[in-house]
């Protein structure tokens, strides 16, 4: 399991909260053809172009997603931290501080900011990748057009 499905598998609960149900079936396909793609294969760079472009917005929306997600858990941590100082210790700040970050609920809030913050990062990451890979597809079919290659006419 890569680190990126790791992710996906912690912060499917989360996602499940808000409604929403990730979808990455056929991205390591595409994957899988773009390492494949030979420099004149002048049909499978416009094809590669069009999907690597589609998954790069797939991909950006859900990062959109979860980025205000992990803005609004970092929100509740901090409103979880705060509540749990109090009780902890309402007449020392740094005491009730120091007991708070033991606080199971603090803990909690921790983690789902931290694997939020992380799936986003991870998923900007995968966008910047695709966007390269769709320059380069389209580099490539365009190089192949101007070369005369066209034996693969795309529609």
């Amino acid at each position: 399991m890569s680190y990126f499905e790791y992710l996906a598998v912690m912060v499917h609960p989360y996602m499940k909260e808000e409604g929403v149900l990730l979808n990455f079936s056929g991205y390591q396909d595409i994957l899988r053809r773009y390492s494949q793609l030979k420099e004149h294969d002048v049909q499978e760079a416009w094809e590669l172009a069009k999907e690597l472009n589609a998954w790069s917005e797939y991909f950006s929306s859900v990062a959109n997603l979860v980025q205000r997600m992990y803005l609004d858990a970092e929100a509740d941590k901090l409103a979880i931290t705060s509540l749990a100082s109090v009780e902890a210790d309402a007449k020392k700040v740094a005491n009730g501080d120091r007991l708070a970050n033991q606080d199971e609920r603090v803990i909690a809030a921790r983690k789902r900011r931290n694997v939020l913050k992380a799936f986003y990062d991870e998923l900007e990451a995968k966008v910047r990748f695709l966007e390269r890979a769709h320059y380069h597809c389209k580099v490539t079919y365009e190089f192949n057009k101007r070369q005369g290659n066209n034996k693969d006419d795309v529609e």
